[in-house]
């Protein structure tokens, strides 16, 4: 009998060590689909070539935002002027993005003019605003009051 206990606890052990390693491989599959469909919302909302006519559309308010945000994750620089490659940086912030974080970024443009203080909740709703408007779909306002 004692040795049926053993080899059934050991069978249990493998079990759950087997468990854990499929949920930490699910949890990561996961974060890269939410990653995923966040950088594709931001790269389908960005430089759109054929709106560049429309003052409705144009890169400015919300968009603008979102470009400085692009350039604070993925174009940031090192004190020499060498391009900086972090990936921990940039799935953190993507990550804060997603959640809404209320921790503040600044952000500066490529020419050094502009420069913002905006939190992550805030660019999150400029760019689900952005993309709603890009698909055709109302404004978040008008489905709120219905």
């Amino acid at each position: 009998m004692p040795l049926i206990g053993g080899r059934f606890f050991t069978v249990i052990e493998n079990m759950q060590a087997k468990t854990d390693v499929m949920e930490a491989e699910l949890s990561k599959e996961l974060e890269n689909g939410r990653l995923f469909r966040l950088l594709t919302k931001m790269n389908t909302v960005l430089e759109r070539v054929e709106h560049a006519s429309d003052e409705n559309w144009s890169e400015t308010g919300d968009r603008f935002m979102l470009k400085l945000f692009r350039d604070y994750v993925f174009h940031q620089n090192t004190e020499h002027g060498k391009a900086w490659l972090d990936m921990a940086h940039i799935v953190q912030c993507l990550n804060k993005l997603d959640s809404g974080s209320l921790e503040k970024i600044e952000m500066v443009s490529r020419s050094g003019d502009t420069q913002i203080i905006i939190d992550y909740n805030q660019l999150k709703k400029c760019l689900e605003k952005s993309f709603r408007e890009l698909a055709g779909a109302p404004p978040l306002a008008m489905l709120q009051r219905h």
